[in-house]
């Protein structure tokens, strides 16, 4: 598993929520940011559903998250 590195860094808010990422998902630094950043825009858009699978892209990198608790969980899609 090789890391994923995005060419625009975005950062966020401090209080954005904690990303738990599956095991194939590699993101260190500001690359873990700006995916926690996009996750959490992502679960804004849809409303913060609740058990519920969210699509979302970065940089050509797709992505499914989905709420728990206070937690985003991300996973490759």
């Amino acid at each position: 598993m090789s890391e994923i590195r995005f060419k625009q860094v975005i950062i966020g808010r401090a209080d954005n929520p904690l990303l738990v990422l599956d095991n194939d998902i590699d993101v260190r630094g500001n690359n873990y940011d700006t995916l926690r950043t996009m996750a959490a825009q992502a679960m804004m858009d849809a409303n913060f559903p609740r058990r519920t699978w969210i699509d979302f892209e970065v940089e050509g990198h797709k992505f499914k998250a989905k709420m728990h608790y206070s937690d985003i969980w991300v996973r490759k899609r």
